[in-house]
């Protein structure tokens, strides 16, 4: 029977479960100012990743520096590329919440040290958190010169430092436990959890867009679709660049390339005419129409454009530049896309046709002009090649952004019909390949749909990341004895 999604409830802090390396214990710590040359230089900074990431440290009555409460919603996605630690965090400072990212360091004076504050990039940086205060914190400022808020943990331990990082050190390679043994657990005890924890990830996602209640579903869903075109590396800027730009100016615009050019100028990625003398004639008269059209919008809508910057092409595949996925969202913007208008009633009526996922798949289509079929950027051209969206990035939106936003309209009408729809709709998309789906697979348990996919994810990065082992009914089946 599948798994029926609660309503939601009031948003409450992030509360990671205890990890075996950092069993706490209640002792009082006091704040520590460490200079230059003293301990915090012994401390690895992948240390300080852990403890944030998992939150293992006191979070209740967390304060910034500056004195401002704190509460961790969601510290956020660890960052394997240039850029800041964490992406797409979401935190609350004092009255206001955030989404964005989270720089992690030792001492606060590695900010300095690192250039973060001449950094565009790092503009995108909402909390800086260090294990050690000195003479540097709360004097951060970002390359827009706003001040940074900044959170100490040293004072938050309850276990010292020196017992910490001797668990850090020793602790095994493999953070699945249980994969000796994991083909002993019975089919009738893993599927049935996985289900579970598939229904748990999808309330979260749903959950965490109930939180804002000053954003409208079809905001959400726009901030939501961005924010996954961007993969890991380019999430908040594409998230940030959806905040940005005005939805009921872009349903007006006629043609295709003005809504193209309200995109890229928002985005600060319309070259100058100096980074277009290498290039060939019809990519710099493209170019350059956008900047003009840009002009004439911008004059209008008093809008700034975000910093070039704070956009990531380093280590990607040229299908996967920001500025192709950026030529994908505004193609949801035609006159037939998705976005054209309100999205929500498009949306229920795919999901109740005979085969929603074709139906929603037809829905987020987005192919760009033909300018795109030879241009990953705006400088320059290269072999022709399809630029549409593909269906396995499709399938990732429907799963991340568009059933999110349906369960949590389901909810507010009160419609179990939709509701249940949702559901089965998650297993009948297919699972996607990455690297937690491989490694269950290489245990022999495969994810057969996208909801065994999201209830493997959850389980890793819950329990198995965590030491969640007594909280998993996997692992009490291994330890109870029954096994």
């Amino acid at each position: 029977m599948p798994p029926v999604f609660s309503s939601p409830a009031p948003p409450v802090p992030f509360v990671a479960a205890p990890r075996p390396v950092y069993r706490l214990r209640e002792v009082a710590a006091s704040l520590q100012i460490c200079e230059p040359g003293s301990g915090a230089r012994h401390v690895p900074e992948a240390f300080v990743h852990d403890l944030w990431h998992y939150q293992q440290f006191r979070t209740d009555a967390l304060q910034t520096i500056q004195g401002e409460q704190v509460v961790v919603y969601d510290p956020g996605r660890p960052n394997d590329d240039a850029g800041p630690d964490f992406r797409d965090a979401r935190v609350r400072i004092g009255d206001m919440e955030w989404r964005g990212d989270v720089e992690i360091h030792v001492a606060s004076r590695s900010w300095f040290d690192h250039g973060h504050h001449e950094d565009p990039r790092y503009d995108s940086v909402v909390l800086h958190v260090t294990l050690h205060a000195d003479v540097w914190t709360g004097g951060l400022t970002r390359a827009d010169d706003t001040v940074l808020p900044e959170l100490v943990l040293a004072s938050r331990l309850e276990t010292p430092l020196r017992d910490l990082l001797h668990r850090f050190r020793t602790r095994p390679d493999d953070d699945l436990v249980c994969a000796s043994r994991w083909a002993d657990v019975p089919e009738d005890v893993r599927r049935p959890w996985i289900a579970r924890l598939s229904d748990e990830r999808m309330e979260a996602k749903r959950d965490r867009l109930a939180t804002d209640r000053d954003r409208s579903l079809p905001d959400a869903l726009r901030e939501r679709l961005y924010a996954g075109l961007g993969y890991a590396a380019n999430a908040t800027p594409l998230s940030m660049l959806a905040d940005r730009l005005p939805a009921s100016t872009l349903s007006t615009l006629d043609h295709p390339r003005d809504v193209e050019a309200l995109h890229f100028g928002a985005a600060g990625l319309i070259p100058e005419p100096k980074d277009l003398l290498e290039a060939d004639r019809p990519t710099a008269d493209y170019a350059m129409d956008l900047r003009t059209r840009f002009r004439r919008l911008q004059t209008h809508l008093s809008l700034a454009p975000m910093d070039a910057a704070a956009w990531t092409f380093f280590r990607l595949r040229p299908n996967n530049f920001p500025t192709r996925r950026i030529a994908q969202a505004a193609a949801w913007y035609r006159p037939e896309g998705l976005l054209h208008g309100d999205p929500l009633p498009r949306l229920r009526t795919a999901l109740r046709e005979e085969r929603p996922p074709r139906s929603l798949r037809r829905l987020l289509a987005a192919e760009p002009s033909a300018f795109w079929e030879t241009h990953y950027h705006l400088t320059a051209s290269t072999s022709p090649g399809p630029a549409a969206l593909g269906q396995s990035r499709i399938d990732t939106l429907i799963v991340n952004a568009v059933l999110p936003v349906l369960l949590l309209d389901a909810d507010r009408r009160g419609d179990a019909d939709q509701r249940e729809r949702c559901v089965r709709l998650l297993d009948d998309l297919p699972a996607p390949r990455d690297r937690i789906l491989r490694r269950f697979r290489r245990l022999g348990t495969r994810a057969r749909s996208a909801a065994d996919a999201q209830g493997l994810h959850r389980l890793y990065r819950s329990y198995c990341q965590t030491g969640g082992c007594l909280r998993c009914a996997i692992g009490q089946w291994l330890v109870d004895g029954t096994g």
